[in-house]
């Protein structure tokens, strides 16, 4: 059949053997069948350092967007949409980009090469956003340059979010791709660690004044983060691909004439194809990121709130540019602390499974993942006690803990799902080798993990807009009541509500199970 009209997931069985995981050494990549190596600490270190340059960049964008947005002249109701690029690149760009990578054919390896290219256009985007305003003055030519520069911001700020789904798709493939069956709990783990030390340097940076610190660099907080950032960004990347080594894929003849419309088609009916444990893990995404989208959209904003709240008797014409400086740097000290915690919990959280392992290393039949499951539910009934404990907070210190709270809960989302995702996959493709002898069959029937990192990328994604559509609607109830905003605790409520989500998904995560059988047409 050709391979335009056939979904990647077609006739999966899913009733795979939970001890493979052990066994599980070879990888068969398209057409050719090798061996992969044990990973040593430092080989995981290389594999995953590209991950914490990526959330150094990611983090400068979330801390600075938004108020360089405004500072152009950008109107408060247009940064939302801005802010779309974030959701649309994941629901665009990595599924496309895993079912691209998944065939690429390049003897530098299937993700190397897009990631080269990925961090290539992070960094012109980056270069674009912070010197938007020279750009547009040089363009204008002596004319009213302020439109082009908001043209260049945004388009670079779309730019930016795509190119970043590129590079961070195509980052967590390669860790499945390259860890063997029994190292993808490592590749996880140290997955979600760069990203912790991704967070603290951006986080970090964003707190000092780089200005003051390094002039050099440039004559703005921002232009001196955006050098910084690129600079991470290429020595993290260059490090990774040139000290992780991947099998090359040999083309098949099934992947001679893609059409166009072909990767489109492909991610269509492999969602609804998605073995059921893969598509458990998606639900409990979903909910789970209900959770965390009104966490990272509206922390700052609420601690901003909490601390006018304290200093409103002294919060005078004189002291007021004072205050927001210190409020602004209120919330960095606050997702730095947050950052931190986060980091020390990626450390600590896997050794707990290494004891658990060891304590039910005599039960021949235990379950590898329960372990999984029980941290991921403790980790989502914790976030959701955290968030309704926002109802009693009135201090600004107060508020600080609560938001460095959510690092232990972060780092098991960093973890656990990824580790679970990489675990199936590991075992179901090795399942496959034992079952069949003709090679060319057994590799339509293997799940390839860029596609499915990419379907699983549009559950993490699609709560942004529900967040976005029902926030908005609540902050317009609030407005139409005439209800008066230093005196309610908005942002409060939408985080309550993402605690919500946080219970749901506890729900979800006990019906995780490998052993569930499910054979699709």
């Amino acid at each position: 059949m050709d391979s335009e009209n056939k979904p990647f997931l077609n006739n999966i069985d899913s009733d795979i053997e939970l001890n493979d995981l052990n066994e599980s050494k070879i990888s068969l990549l398209g057409n050719t069948k090798e061996t992969l190596k044990y990973l040593s600490k430092l080989d995981l270190f290389y594999l995953t350092l590209a991950l914490a340059g990526v959330q150094f960049t990611w983090s400068v964008e979330l801390a600075y967007g938004t108020p360089y947005l405004l500072s152009l002249g950008l109107p408060k109701s247009l940064t939302a949409l801005v802010w779309l690029a974030g959701p649309l690149s994941g629901l665009i760009i990595q599924p496309l980009i895993g079912f691209y990578s998944d065939r690429c054919t390049s003897k530098y390896g299937r993700r190397r090469p897009y990631i080269i290219v990925g961090a290539l256009l992070v960094v012109l985007s980056i270069l674009f956003i912070s010197y938007s305003k020279e750009i547009g003055s040089f363009l204008a030519f002596g004319g009213d340059s302020n439109i082009i520069t908001i043209w260049i911001a945004v388009v670079s700020f779309y730019g930016l979010d795509f190119a970043i789904n590129v590079v961070q798709a195509c980052c967590r493939a390669l860790s499945i791709d390259v860890a063997p069956g029994d190292q993808q709990n490592d590749a996880s783990i140290w997955a979600s660690r760069m990203i912790g030390i991704g967070n603290i340097m951006g986080y970090f940076m964003g707190f000092i004044d780089l200005k003051s610190y390094l002039p050099f660099l440039g004559s703005t907080q921002l232009k001196c983060l955006c050098i910084i950032a690129n600079t991470v960004l290429i020595i993290s990347v260059v490090t990774t691909c040139i000290k992780t080594h991947e099998i090359v894929l040999t083309q098949s003849n099934n992947d001679n004439d893609i059409k166009w419309y072909t990767p489109l088609i492909n991610i269509i009916q492999s969602m609804s194809h998605l073995p059921e444990p893969i598509q458990k893990i998606c639900n409990v995404q979903f909910w789970s990121w209900i959770g965390w989208f009104p966490f990272l959209f509206y922390t700052t904003a609420w601690i901003n709130y909490i601390f006018f709240k304290n200093n409103s008797s002294t919060n005078n014409n004189d002291d007021n540019n004072n205050n927001e400086d210190d409020a602004t740097r209120t919330g960095s000290f606050a997702l730095l602390i947050y950052a931190i915690i986060s980091l020390v919990a990626s450390f600590i959280l896997p050794t707990s499974k290494s004891i658990y392992d060891k304590l039910n290393s005599s039960e021949s039949n235990a379950d590898p993942q329960i372990f999984y499951r029980k941290v991921w539910i403790f980790s989502e009934i914790f976030l959701a006690l955290v968030f309704f404990s926002t109802i009693i907070v009135s201090k600004v210190w107060q508020a600080i803990i609560i938001i460095s709270l959510c690092g232990i809960s972060w780092a098991v989302s960093m973890w656990v799902p990824f580790a679970l995702i990489g675990e199936y996959l590991e075992i179901y493709n090795n399942n496959q080798d034992s079952k069949n002898d003709d090679e060319e069959e057994n590799n339509e029937r293997k799940l390839s993990s860029g596609i499915i990192l990419g379907i699983h990328n549009m559950y993490v994604v699609l709560p942004q807009f529900v967040v976005t559509f029902l926030s908005s609607i609540f902050f317009a109830l609030i407005k139409f009541m005439e209800i008066q905003e230093d005196s309610f605790d908005s942002f409060g409520w939408v985080l309550r509500f993402g605690g919500v989500g946080a219970i749901i998904s506890t729900f979800l995560v006990p019906k995780i199970d490998f052993k569930a059988k499910r054979i699709l047409p």
